[in-house]
C-alpha cells in the first residue's frame, strides 16, 4: 500500500507542505514550480490552456460554463496562431510556427513571456506572474487571453490589422532554428506601439518593410552572432532596440551598414559571423534547412502593396486591384494577394 502523508490545516498550509515535501526529494523544475504556486492566477491558467489547445486538464473548470467555453475557444485560436504547424527537421516548408516547436521544454516559457508582454501597460510595464490577482471567476483569464489575441492578431492571421510577419524572416535564425530573442523582441516592440496607440508606426513600418526584410535576410548570420554576444536575459531587449533603430533609419531614408547593426546592438568593434566548419562531408539537418529557406525565400510571394514577403499559409488578404467602388469585379485577373494590413489600412 502506498504511503500517504496527511497534512492537517488549511489549504495554504497544505500547499506549503506539498512544495516542501517535493523539494526535499527530486526538486520541481523551477518553471513548473512557478506555475504550480500560481496556478490560480490568470497567466498560468491561460498558458496551460493555450499550450494544450484548450484541452487536457482543465485548470479553468471551476469557472462558469459560458466562460470556460470562451477560454477553450480562444486558447485553441492562439494555439493555432502561435504553434501550428509543428516543425519537422530538416525544414522543407516556409510554413513555420511563430513561437517555435510546442514539443520542447522552452515552449511554455516562451508562451508565458509572450502573454506577459501582450498584457503589459504603459503604467505598470511587464508584470510578473505573481503580481496578477488570483482568478476565481474567469474574468482575469479572459482579459489576459483577449489582450494576447490582440497582439497575436497584429503579427499573424487574417484579421484586418494583421501585418502577416513571415516567421522565416523575423523569428528564425540562419539555420532554421527558432530564436526566442527575435520573436519576443519583435512582439515587445509592436506591443509597445499598440499600448501607446502609435498607429503611425505601423504605416511607417509598412512603407520600409521590403528594405527591412532584405536587411534581416542578408544579415541573419551577423544578427545571430550579435545576439550570441549578449547574455541571454538581455537578448530580447537588444533585438527590440535593433529592430526599432533599423525602422527609424530607413524611414529617414538612411542607409544601413553592418557596422550600424553592431552599433545599434550596443556592441563595439568588428564581429565575424558565419557557420562553424566541422570538417565533415555529411550534410547536417541545419545546413539542409538553411539551404531550403534561402532558396524558398528567393521564390516566395511578396505583397504588391508594400513588397514585403507574404506568409500565405497564415496571413493573406484578397484585394481588388480596381476598387469595388470604381467598378472592380471579383474575377481572378482583378484580385491580388496582400497582407491584411496593407489591404485594409494602407490601400484605403
Amino acid at each position: 500500500m502506498p504511503l500517504q502523508q496527511w497534512v492537517k490545516g488549511d489549504t495554504d498550509k497544505a500547499e506549503t507542505s506539498f512544495f516542501n515535501i517535493n523539494m526535499k526529494g527530486t526538486p520541481l523544475d523551477p518553471l513548473e514550480e512557478l506555475l504550480l504556486r500560481n496556478r490560480k492566477r490568470p497567466v498560468p491558467i491561460a498558458a496551460r490552456a493555450i499550450i494544450r489547445a484548450g484541452k487536457g486538464h482543465r485548470y479553468w473548470s471551476l469557472f462558469e460554463k459560458s466562460k470556460t467555453e470562451i477560454i477553450e475557444a480562444q486558447s485553441l485560436k492562439l494555439h493555432r496562431l502561435l504553434f501550428d504547424p509543428e516543425i519537422r527537421k530538416p525544414i522543407k516548408t516556409l510554413d513555420l510556427p511563430l513561437s517555435g516547436s510546442k514539443g520542447i521544454r522552452s515552449a511554455i516559457q516562451i508562451l508565458i513571456d509572450f502573454i506577459l508582454i501582450a498584457n503589459a501597460s504603459q503604467k505598470s510595464g511587464v508584470m510578473k506572474i505573481d503580481k496578477y490577482p488570483e482568478d476565481f471567476t474567469g474574468e482575469g483569464t479572459l482579459d489576459v487571453l483577449k489582450k494576447t489575441i490582440t497582439l497575436a492578431s497584429r503579427i499573424t492571421g487574417n484579421e484586418r490589422g494583421s501585418l502577416g510577419l513571415h516567421p522565416a524572416i523575423y523569428f528564425y535564425g540562419p539555420t532554421g532554428r527558432h530564436s526566442s530573442a527575435m520573436f519576443l523582441g519583435v512582439v515587445t516592440l509592436f506591443n509597445e506601439k499598440l499600448v501607446q496607440n502609435n498607429k503611425s508606426f505601423f504605416s511607417k513600418f509598412t512603407s520600409i518593410r521590403a528594405e527591412l526584410e532584405e536587411i534581416l535576410i542578408s544579415n541573419k548570420e551577423l544578427i545571430a552572432t550579435i545576439l550570441q554576444k549578449h547574455i541571454s536575459h538581455k537578448r530580447v531587449n537588444i533585438f527590440k532596440i535593433l529592430l526599432d533603430k533599423i525602422v527609424s533609419k530607413l524611414v529617414d531614408n538612411q542607409d544601413i551598414t553592418q557596422n550600424d547593426l553592431i552599433i545599434f546592438s550596443q556592441l563595439d568593434g568588428k564581429l565575424i559571423s558565419g557557420d562553424v566548419q566541422n570538417g565533415s562531408s555529411k550534410i547536417s539537418d541545419e545546413q539542409k534547412s538553411k539551404l531550403f529557406i534561402n532558396v524558398a525565400l528567393k521564390n516566395a510571394l511578396t505583397c504588391p502593396v508594400c513588397n514585403g514577403y507574404l506568409d500565405v499559409d497564415k496571413s493573406v488578404s484578397y484585394d481588388h486591384i480596381q476598387r469595388v467602388r470604381e467598378g472592380g469585379l471579383g474575377s481572378a485577373d482583378n484580385v491580388q494577394l496582400t497582407h491584411p494590413y496593407c489591404n485594409q489600412s494602407i490601400k484605403q
